[in-house]
């Protein structure tokens, strides 16, 4: 063991136990914001992946009703499947065009609950094809 006394007496090579004191704790702390947003974007994220799964299902209901009932019957059911979020329905052709066996397009936006706790909440687009059936 040497001392160097231009140390106050202190151990030569050997570091101070006062010096990284809180260290680890103060890297916690700076590493905790970040964990917690990579947590919150990608829980964001999975209500993202299950709205496109829902106006995808939103979709196809509407052509299907479309197929076989007029405009008034689709926007009744996807207001109905899409509870109380913002929905948007387009049918083409209308109600009254459509001919049994051709095809009928719905075109469905749902506004996503994902992100509105980032101040946004964007609009998600989806659409089906059915075929026109007797009535």
């Amino acid at each position: 063991m040497v001392l160097n006394p231009a140390q106050g007496g202190a151990l030569r090579g050997a570091s101070r136990p006062g010096n990284e004191r809180g260290s680890q704790a103060l890297e916690f702390a700076l590493t905790l914001p970040a964990f917690f947003l990579l947590l919150a974007l990608v829980l964001q994220a999975a209500l993202l992946g299950a709205d496109l799964v829902a106006v995808q299902g939103l979709a196809r209901e509407a052509a299907r009703t479309a197929a076989v009932a007029d405009d008034a019957a689709v926007g009744a059911t996807v207001r109905a499947a899409a509870g109380r979020r913002a929905v948007e329905v387009q049918v083409d052709p209308p109600s009254g065009a459509r001919v049994p066996g051709e095809l009928v397009t719905a075109r469905v936006r749902l506004r996503s609950r994902a992100f509105e706790a980032f101040g946004t909440s964007p609009w998600l687009p989806a659409q089906a094809t059915m075929q026109v059936e007797d009535r």
